[in-house]
């Protein structure tokens, strides 16, 4: 009887360690960045300003006929090329019509100003399932050919984008030793309710899932209020994608120096939306790389700032004194 009951006990101590053994290789493999060895850049710089047009009219023309008249890709150009290109990229959720406005003031001042739309954004049906598609590849991509087109719009080219916006001009300042000038808005390195170490943890485990919609407000719903382009709610597998963008940039800077010229990174204080301790360690990686040519800027907690601190749409929007301030990062000293 003895003998039997110490053989149970071997056994549940074997499979309990056998447990242990499995919680601790999947929490080890989980907090490791997925591998994103695709993410490669491939530039195809635009040799002029007619060359420049010519393909952003090939975008038009293919953007899928259900987007939103607003929410087309748009250039306001001068007509010819001139002194500064400025790429401009949305956030999560909404479209190109978030950066019209400021767009207009950046055109004003001189130079020649791309929006482009996201993959999956900006489609007139609000509920759409389709941002469950989207892929870091596809944002990596509508990188390179922001930065491609402005090359021939511009002899100088400032790329700047909000939240996953802010990824992508991440990983162009990482990745394309071309571009003169990033400006990261508030980029979205980490979720503000998740710690940011589980961060790679959390992007594997939503693509491993099936996708599944999120409320931005699980009250209102469809009826939140803001921009009636931007969507109510979000893809998990569209957040995961965005975040893989961000992880593969911060295993980069870790390893080596960005390619751009200058990096200017802008977080929002109290900002509920991203982690701004996992924006910290980026630009923390870049400074150690490249002394120099980074710089940080957060605009204060006392401004009671939402995240998207960019839409003139929004119900909090401060565009009176959030834009001059971003005006001037657009042109770095």
């Amino acid at each position: 009887m003895m003998a039997r009951l110490l053989s149970i006990l071997a056994w549940l101590l074997g499979a309990l360690l056998a447990l242990l053994v499995l919680a601790a290789v999947t929490l080890l493999w989980m907090s490791r960045p997925l591998g994103s060895h695709d993410l490669v850049s491939h530039p195809h710089p635009a040799a002029g300003y007619d060359e420049a047009l010519a393909r952003f009219e090939r975008i038009g023309r293919s953007e899928p006929a259900d987007v939103r008249p607003v929410c087309h890709s748009y250039l306001f150009g001068h007509g010819r090329r001139t002194g500064r290109a400025i790429v401009l990229l949305h956030g999560f959720t909404n479209c190109p019509r978030q950066f019209e406005a400021f767009a207009q003031l950046l055109y004003d001042r001189g130079a020649n100003v791309l929006v482009l739309r996201v993959p999956h954004h900006g489609l007139r049906d609000p509920l759409t399932r389709d941002p469950q598609w989207l892929t870091a590849e596809e944002l990596a991509a509508l990188g390179d050919e922001s930065v491609d087109i402005a090359r021939g719009l511009g002899d100088s080219v400032t790329v700047a984008g909000l939240s996953m916006g802010g990824n992508v001009a991440a990983w162009l300042a990482q990745e394309r030793p071309d571009l003169d000038h990033a400006v990261l808005i508030a980029p979205l390195f980490g979720v503000s309710k998740v710690w940011r170490q589980m961060t790679p943890a959390l992007e594997r485990g939503l693509l491993a899932c099936p996708d599944f919609c999120v409320w931005w407000d699980d009250r209102l719903k469809e009826r939140v209020g803001g921009p009636a382009s931007a969507y109510p709610r979000f893809s998990t597998r569209a957040l995961a994608q965005s975040l893989r963008l961000g992880l593969e940039v911060e295993e980069a800077a870790r390893r080596e120096p960005p390619h751009a010229r200058s990096i200017q990174i802008v977080t929002v204080g109290g900002d509920g939306a991203v982690r701004n301790d996992a924006t910290a360690e980026v630009q923390n990686a870049w400074s150690r790389n490249a002394p120099g040519r980074v710089e940080g800027y957060e605009f204060p907690i006392a401004m009671g700032l939402g995240h998207d601190l960019i839409d003139p749409l929004q119900p909090y929007q401060q565009v009176g004194r959030v834009y001059p301030v971003l005006t001037e990062m657009m042109w770095p000293k």
